[in-house]
This record gives structure tokens, sequence and C-alpha cells, in this order.
């Protein structure tokens, strides 16, 4: 009886091979973290780690208190405030922090997170191939292979880079929009604004590298699309729509950086020159199979492959592997960065970042390929599928194994309980206002004259309440960071001057903080109110979005009556 059900249960996985796919992404989206980041309650403090957990709880406090699109954490910086919500799309966060605030932990909500990540860029890499090919044995090969690439699990293992994870996940979508326009149904352009607009909401610097990609693409095809130019205009109608789409996250960043000068603007940090590296690093590194920028053997030895036989490929495939060959030159210090110091290229920071083209392209042109290469030989391809992933296997249970053995950065859960904000901003501290020097008790006032008396003086979330009594013009500098978006008002008799950035305090520096002018008596409240572009364009996306929304189900529905 028991062979009968075990039998029916086979039977039933084989008439819907896609439940047992997504049974093999869940299962694979657990292995690929199990032993670094769940087995005994321990896990690999990756670079950016705390910062990300920093927003995670700042998202979560705001929806306490009721803000659903928090511009400023109030978390980091230990209550100052930091615009994480404006330079930092942090909507792709919500989930985790819809956890924490159901009671989960905060590193239990974190690890579940990245668990629902890995299962959707599974997902989404399985069913961006199959739309495109209606091939679900070469879409499950490109999604395993590029769920477990080495790249992208440095990038949630070793870096806890989430913006790159998130945006490595949408990739392979933004790939269907782009060929879409180019090669297939131009009148599906929207795909390519969802995408790229998602993947702008993951990570801008992503983003950028993904237009670059996409202007590689186009000039490979400038002659097809010379001849139809209606895949141009296709092109500038998702280009357009897609800045609509963003408009909420983009025009704010645009307007903080027009209205003060950020530690960002400032001297680079890092130079590509400096920060590449010769390929013998980086295939050192795909061997040792640990560290931060690592493209895997697995990726080099394709690259190479692919590179040789290209004259098999399809024109496309041939493309990308081009685009993946140049890609990875400028990847490397033999690439001449230093002629791109003083121009936006360098905002890319790490010329390692390129390796999320290389990756996608490479394992994406395999995929689909392997039929070219091992033509008319079924034997040949099933063990080469196999071989592929085992190896591919083997490859993430090293990496995890190697991380788990590091004593270096492997903590404890319990070592979560208690985060400090104050200590996690990020390498560079960016967006912190350039030149300030000093930092301030989140509910510390200072004041100027010392005539001034202040009673009652209270604050919730972002907002401060004090009442003052001030003979003379008097200074009050607030425990928050300066950014455009804050407000104050007065109750009664006395008078208060515009928010503004803080000057000298006896013989400090207080650059960067808030602060007022106060005269006479009165009941005064302070909060961060938002600014009239940002309200503008989140109403601009909101109907950006429904308009798209309500296009689809509308043409699905005249679809489906055709």
């Amino acid at each position: 009886m028991g062979k009968l059900k075990k039998n029916s249960r086979i039977r039933m996985l084989s008439k819907r091979p896609l439940l047992l796919y997504y049974s093999v992404f869940l299962l694979l989206s657990f292995f690929s973290i199990y032993f670094v980041m769940i087995q005994n309650r321990q896990l690999f403090y990756g670079d950016d780690l705390g910062f990300h957990l920093g927003r995670i709880e700042g998202v979560a406090i705001a929806f306490i208190k009721g803000d659903y699109f928090p511009r400023i954490n109030y978390f980091l910086t230990g209550g100052m405030g930091y615009a994480t919500g404006i330079f930092y799309p942090e909507i792709f966060l919500y989930p985790a922090a819809l956890l924490r605030i159901s009671g989960v932990s905060l590193i239990h909500s974190y690890v579940i997170y990245v668990f629902l990540i890995n299962f959707l860029t599974f997902v989404i890499a399985y069913h961006s191939f199959d739309y495109l090919k209606q091939a679900p044995r070469k879409s499950l090969l490109f999604a395993v292979l590029y769920g477990l690439s080495a790249y992208r699990l440095s990038d949630v293992l070793y870096r806890a880079a989430v913006g790159e994870y998130l945006a490595l996940m949408v990739l392979p979508f933004v790939f269907v929009g782009i060929h879409l326009i180019i090669f297939d149904s131009y009148k599906k352009w929207y795909v390519l604004s969802i995408g790229m607009a998602t993947l702008f909401m993951a990570h801008l610097l992503s983003s950028g590298i993904m237009i670059l990609f996409i202007f590689c693409l186009l000039i490979c095809n400038c002659v097809r699309l010379w001849h139809e130019k209606i895949r141009f205009i296709a092109l500038f109608k998702a280009a357009g729509v897609t800045i609509l789409l963003v408009a909420v996250f983009l025009c704010p960043m645009i307007e903080q950086l027009s209205f003060q000068h950020l530690r960002v603007q400032d001297t680079p940090m890092f130079y590509l020159q400096k920060m590449a590296e010769t390929p013998l690093n980086y295939l050192e590194t795909a061997v040792k199979n640990i560290r931060f920028n690592n493209i895997g053997l697995l990726v080099l030895f394709f690259l190479i492959l692919l590179a040789i036989c290209m004259i098999k490929l399809s024109s496309e495939n041939k493309q990308l592997i081009g685009i993946s060959l140049l890609f990875f030159y400028a990847s490397t210090s033999f690439f001449p960065h230093w002629l791109f110091h003083e121009t936006l290229f360098n905002s890319i920071q790490f010329p390692w970042r390129y390796f999320m083209i290389v990756t996608f392209g490479v394992l994406w042109v395999l995929a689909d390929s392997l039929d070219r290469l091992v033509a008319k030989r079924q034997g040949a391809k099933a063990v080469l599928y196999i071989l592929l992933f085992v190896v591919t296997l083997f490859s993430t249970f090293d990496m995890e194994q190697k991380l788990k053995r590091s004593t270096r950065a492997t903590v404890d859960y319990s070592y979560f309980e208690q985060v400090d904000g104050s200590k996690e901003l990020g390498f560079g501290e960016e967006f912190l206002p350039s030149g300030m020097e000093n930092w301030m008790a989140p509910t510390g006032l200072l004041s100027e004259p010392t005539t001034i008396k202040i009673r009652n003086m209270s604050r919730s979330y972002s907002t401060f309440f004090l009442d003052y009594e001030a003979p003379e013009m008097t200074n009050l500098i607030f425990p928050l960071i300066y950014y455009k978006g804050y407000e104050v008002k007065v109750e009664g008799g006395g008078t208060v001057s515009k928010v503004h950035d803080a000057g000298r305090f006896k013989d400090g520096n207080m650059h960067g903080f808030v602060e007022v002018t106060v005269v006479g008596n009165g009941k005064l409240t302070l909060w961060y109110a938002g600014t009239f572009v940002q309200k503008m364009s989140f109403l601009v996306t909101s109907i950006a979005w429904v308009g798209m929304i309500g296009v689809l189900l509308w043409s699905k529905k005249i679809e489906i009556k055709s």
C-alpha cells in the first residue's frame, strides 16, 4: 500500500513538473544558506550585514509609529536619523520589517528574508528563461546554475550585499524586457519598464551597470534597430515610463543632493583602478572559492569555452558572450579605469561588480547552447546536465564550509539581540553631511545663550515637543541630522526661524545638525514632514503603477476574450 502511494506521488510530480521544480528551488534555497546562516545558530558576519540589519530595524520602527514610507531611519545613528529611505529605496525590505514587527527576532527575520530572496531568485530565473525559450529543462538548468552561482552566493553569504543580491534576483526579468524590444515583440516594452523599475528599487548602482549592458546590446544590434525604428520608439517609451515608476525614489534623491553637500559628493573613497585586480588574481580567488569578488571556476571555465566555440552559438548568444568578455575585461586592472575616475563610471566603486553581467551572460548562454555543443549526443547531454548540477552543488557546499570555518567573522545569533544602530552606517557613512564632526545623544538639546528656560521637553519618533521662555534670540540645536524636510511651528507669543543647518556651539562645530532660532514664550513642535518634491513624486509614481497595472489587466482581459 505504501509503495502504491509513493508511486502515485511520483506520477503526480511527473505530470506537474513545475511543482517538482519549485520543490527543488525550496531545497536549494535552504541548502545554500544552511551551513553559514542556520546551523548552530551562527552566521558569517558579512561586510554590510550590520548596516542592512539597521535598515530593517529602522523600517520596522517606522511601521510601528505609523510611518509606512519612511525617508529617515531613526534606528541608525542612534536616533539622530539617517536618510537611507532617500538614497536606498527600502520597499524590498518590507517583508523582513513585517516579520520583525510580528515578533520575530531581527536576525531570524533576516535569515527568513534571505531564504525568501533565494527562492524568488530561482523562480524568476526559471520563468524568465522559460518565457523566451519554452524549454523547461533548460530553464531549470539556468535557474540552478544562476541561483547557486559563486558571485551571487558571495553577495549573499560573504558580503551580505542586500542591494546587489536583490538586483541579481530581478536581472533575468530585465533581460527579458530588453530582448523583447530588440528581438521579439516590441509592443511588450512595458516588461522592460517594470524590470528596470524593480532593479532601480533593488540597487541603484546595479541599474547603472544594467544600462551599460543594454547600451552594448543596442550597439550590437544597431543595424536591426536602424531598419526597424519602431523598436527604438518602444525603447524610449520604456525609458520614459521607467522614470515615472521610480520618480518617488529618483526625484527626492536628486533634490537632497542639490540641497546640501554630503560625504558621497566629496573625494571618492574608492577608485576603480585601485580596486581592480588581474585575471590571475580573480582565478586564484575562484580556485579558493572564498572572497568578496569570487566569480567562480564554473563561470570562468565556460566564459573561455563558449568564447572558443562562439561559431556554434546563435546570433544573440554570440552577443551575450562578447559582452560578457567585455565586462570581464572591464573588471580587470588591464582596463584603463583611470580615464573614468572623474566621471559617473567611478561611482560603481568596485570593477568586479561587472561580474553580475558576466555571470548572467555566461550561464544564460550555457543553458541555451548545451544542445548545440553536444548535438545528437543525448547521453552526453544527460551526463553533462548531471555533472553541472553536481559541480554546482559541491561548489556551494565548499564555499559554505570555508565560511563556516572562518573564526574571523562567525558570530552567534545572541550577538544580534542588542544591535547598536549608532555604529552601523555603511562603509564611509556616505550620506552624512560633508564636514560633520560631532555626535549628540538622541534626547539631548543644545542652547545658546543659556538664558533660555526649557520645560516639558519630550520626543516621539521624529517629533520634538518643548515649552520655552527666551528673553533674547536663542539658537536651539536638536539631536537630528540636518536634511531637507524638517519643519517647525510655535504656539503662543514666541517666534521661531525656519529649520537650518547648525553652526558653532561654544568651541565645537555642530554643522550637520538641525537648528532653529527662537525668541519669546511658546510651545515648540519640530518634526520631519518631508518635502513637496517627495509628496508629488509619490503621487506621480502611484498613478504610474496603478495605470500600468490597469492597462495590463485590461489588455489581458481583451486577449482572453479574443
